[in-house]
């Protein structure tokens, strides 16, 4: 994969009504093609790649760099994979935390599948991006894509309201999956290579091993965390959130971040304070590599180059279309396809 910087700036609004009914229709439609032609397996990969994500949400019509483009296109997609039946369903949103957890359980009760494993996957991907990964980005949406065979992505985003930018964060997994040892598919930045605290990589497991043997051994924890001045970690940390977790008694570093109330500065007082007393650094290196270079409709940073933007358009179309666009099998697909009452009309309002 191509690997570089990333523009998300924030932008304000919504896109208009007629443009998002149209991303329903043509999200669905891309949906359905590749997991007639690919599979399920393959679309949930493709939505956990940063660049073909961004370059879906600009086939639907919206900014290529906008910040926007995450929570659009995954609306879009929720609401057509809804209409649509392919095997695969989309929770979450933005700024649905609380129902997350029960949208999953109602896709895992339609798919046979084990919810309670699903949501714990939902909620330590939060919990990696928000607490594990420290870059300055705030979790505002979580989208937490499943398909009937078991697998499933997430696509969230994370806020920086001071610098006035968002990252976009893909990981895509199964019941197997190792969320603490570099989890992402990629992550899509403004900034990346900058000092980041980052616990779910390789590079920090022994920090995090030492601290779950700092909480389960005891060894004068209280009087660092509340009684050293010069690493100013009382702050950090709440006496009562230790209680609880001598309590849970986690034997995972998964546990630790699943305890309820355990933020980023609890992580980072316990990695910090593991560090001076076992002499295991965590790592502080960026995980965003990937970038994106095009302007957007509002001229942000630049006017859309139309030469690219219809060549990444073309792209796209080869991909969902086939380049042996006339085997018997894809006629009959696309035939199927224009056949599905929910996209009569629409289908036909979409050649503007």
């Amino acid at each position: 994969m191509i690997k570089g910087t990333a523009d998300l700036p924030l932008h304000w609004g919504k896109a208009p009504e007629w443009l998002y009914r149209k991303m329903v229709v043509l999200a669905g439609q891309i949906a359905y093609l590749i997991v007639k032609d690919k599979g399920k397996d393959e679309f949930l990969k493709k939505i956990s790649d940063p660049f073909w994500f961004q370059a879906f949400g600009s086939v639907l019509g919206f900014d290529w760099h906008s910040s926007g483009l995450t929570t659009v296109t995954m609306a879009a997609l929720k609401e057509a994979l809804n209409k649509v039946e392919v095997g695969i369903k989309v929770a979450g949103g933005k700024g649905s935390a609380e129902k997350t957890p029960d949208e999953i359980s109602k896709i895992a009760e339609t798919f046979n599948l084990d919810a309670q494993t699903l949501v714990k996957f939902s909620r330590l991907s939060a919990k990696i991006d928000g607490v594990a990964v420290q870059d300055g980005y705030s979790i505002y949406q979580h989208w937490f894509i499943i398909s009937e065979n078991k697998n499933w992505s997430v696509v969230q985003q994370g806020l920086n309201e001071e610098r006035g930018y968002a990252r976009r964060y893909h990981i895509n997994g199964d019941y197997s999956k190792d969320m603490l040892n570099d989890p992402h598919s990629g992550i899509a930045a403004l900034d990346p290579n900058r000092t980041v605290l980052n616990l779910a990589t390789k590079d920090s497991e022994e920090n995090r091993k030492a601290t779950l043997e700092l909480i389960s051994a005891g060894r004068g924890l209280d009087s660092y965390i509340y009684g050293v001045k010069n690493l100013h970690l009382e702050r950090y940390f709440d006496d009562r959130l230790m209680k609880v977790i001598n309590k849970i008694n986690p034997s995972t570093y998964e546990e630790l971040l699943l305890t309820k109330g355990m933020g980023a500065k609890a992580v980072r007082a316990l990695a910090l304070t593991a560090s001076v007393i076992y002499g295991a650094e965590p790592s502080y290196k960026d995980p965003a590599i990937f970038s994106f270079a095009h302007g957007g409709k509002d001229g942000i940073p630049y006017p859309v180059d139309r030469a690219i933007y219809e060549s990444t358009i073309k792209y796209l179309q080869e991909i969902i279309e086939g380049i042996e666009a006339e085997s018997e099998d894809k006629k009959k697909m696309l035939k199927k396809l224009a056949t599905n009452s929910w996209l009569k009309g629409a289908v036909i309002d979409l050649k503007f």
